[in-house]
């Protein structure tokens, strides 16, 4: 799908404008949601209204712990995600998505949406 040409023209210009510490957000942004089960983890906490414990989210990206551990480490880091630790026996924690990672669903779901009506075309 292409931009009507005034929206391109306008997103140009923004882009033009955007200084290089801003382009290099975006691109850190773009490395960061590349890495192996990232979009799928923000999907899967996207999708639950309610906070998801670390098991259940091992379960549903069918992962290993390793994976899902340096995942939700780096969307915390990243602001993404909130940590919650319970004071239970064992620890329980949950693990949430914050309002920026809220504000991004719309445009991964944009995402989503190209690369499945693309992959349709493809087939």
């Amino acid at each position: 799908m292409l931009l009507p040409r005034s929206m391109a023209k306008e997103q140009n210009e923004r882009m033009q404008g955007m200084c290089d510490s801003a382009k290099a957000q975006v691109d850190d942004l773009l490395v960061l949601l590349s890495k192996s089960k990232m979009l799928n983890i923000l999907y899967i906490l996207n999708c639950d209204s309610t906070p998801l414990r670390f098991s259940e989210l091992k379960k549903r990206a069918s992962t290993s712990s390793t994976t899902i551990t340096r995942r939700l480490s780096e969307l915390e880091g990243h602001g993404l995600v909130t940590r919650t630790v319970y004071p239970t026996v064992p620890v329980s924690v949950e693990y949430s998505l914050t309002s920026d990672a809220k504000a991004l669903a719309p445009s991964l779901d944009s995402l989503f949406e190209w690369v499945l009506n693309r992959a349709e075309k493809i087939v």
